[in-house]
């Protein structure tokens, strides 16, 4: 088997670590509310009670989609599902809008469209791409996490108001400090360079401890989410972990590509 084919099993365990969390935290959501009961009230005309039942039974769906994910052989059929869920819900989300860039879902969810598509590569034995699974794997990763980041990074840059309120909350309960809206926008630019720059750098550096850094930034800010707005929001919590987790999955790509022995070359007869 080619050196490329192998996907390591720490980087599997992660990424299925990932579409499993993204399948959990989609649920939590979808059981509170979702662009797609919003679009199908809004745009279709459907009741507020049939909207509740179809995304109760998504919900269930998508319980199906985890567990099978977990234990079951047809974990790529389920991986797909997953993907099919969070595009879905991507597409929703730019289609009903109603939220401070909206239009920029689709790169802000790069990450939850990442996890099951990654774990459908790793897994699938008859991709087309198998003899170079780990190479296509790893462009994917660093390719989504990068563009998340440039995502946040103009967000931010550009003030978003629910990271206003979010900087302005974690200074009080982390520190019980109390800062005013300009303060924490002063503080949001240098979050959203920050996050450029390690979004450049690690496209172009391709360093273990930059993914280290972007691992432990996506953790900390999807930690946010329930700091701020309390336990009601741990499926915004959990959905963002393929934010931490992905990241971690490269960054031990980066270390297997450093210690990978240099392909022998052919000897002329």
């Amino acid at each position: 088997m080619s050196v490329g084919a192998v996907i390591p099993p720490a980087v599997r365990a992660l990424l299925l670590a990932g579409a499993a969390t993204l399948g959990l935290g989609m649920t939590l959501l979808v059981w509170k509310t979702t662009a797609i009961g919003s679009m199908l009230f809004m745009n279709h005309g459907m009741s507020h009670e049939r909207t509740v039942l179809v995304e109760l039974v998504l919900g269930w769906a998508l319980i199906g989609l985890v567990v099978t994910l977990a234990w079951s052989p047809a974990r790529g059929w389920a991986a797909a599902g997953l993907l099919a869920v969070a595009a879905f819900l991507a597409w929703a989300n730019v289609d009903q809008g109603g939220y401070p860039f909206s239009r920029f879902a689709w790169g802000a969810h790069a990450l939850r469209l990442a996890a099951p598509l990654a774990l459908l590569l790793a897994v699938l034995p008859w991709s087309p791409l198998a003899v170079v699974r780990r190479q296509v794997v790893t462009a994917l990763l660093l390719t989504t996490t990068a563009l998340v980041f440039i995502v946040h990074g103009v967000e931010a840059l550009a003030a978003h108001p629910w990271f206003t309120d979010m900087t302005i909350g974690a200074f009080r309960m982390i520190g019980g400090w109390r800062i005013s809206q300009a303060t924490a926008e002063s503080i949001l630019k240098v979050v959203g360079s920050v996050d450029l720059l390690v979004a450049v750098g690690v496209l172009v550096f391709r360093r273990p401890w930059i993914a280290g850094w972007m691992a432990g930034w996506g953790l900390f800010t999807a930690a946010l989410r329930p700091l701020n707005y309390g336990w009601g929001a741990m499926g915004e919590l959990i959905v963002r972990l393929p934010h931490f987790l992905l990241p971690l999955a490269l960054l031990l790509l980066f270390r297997v590509r450093a210690f990978s022995p240099p392909s022998p070359t052919p000897q002329s007869p």
